[in-house]
């Protein structure tokens, strides 16, 4: 599976498009694990890596704000990796 990322005006978010569906009928924005409870085992999985900070769902892409603290060429591939597990 192939995810493109793309670059946003915010140098901390990362806009990940998985070439599937992510929410069809309606966007979700999670600030929290608490938020992702029950309606997200995706945005959970994310969330649980201690990396993220917020997590967007669109149509067809998934925006992540990561934690200051982290660098995205050290995370990236961990988001990745949790996005392409959730998928297949």
């Amino acid at each position: 599976m192939f995810i493109k990322t793309e670059d946003t005006p915010n140098p901390e978010t990362l806009k990940f498009i998985p070439g599937q569906i992510v929410s069809p009928n309606k966007n979700y924005s999670f600030n929290d694990l608490s938020d992702a409870k029950n309606i997200s085992p995706l945005a959970i999985a994310l969330f649980e890596t201690d990396l993220v900070k917020t997590v967007f769902f669109g149509d067809e892409f998934i925006s992540i704000t990561k934690l200051p603290e982290h660098n995205w060429d050290f995370i990236k591939a961990e988001i990745l990796s949790v996005i392409t597990e959730h998928f297949l």
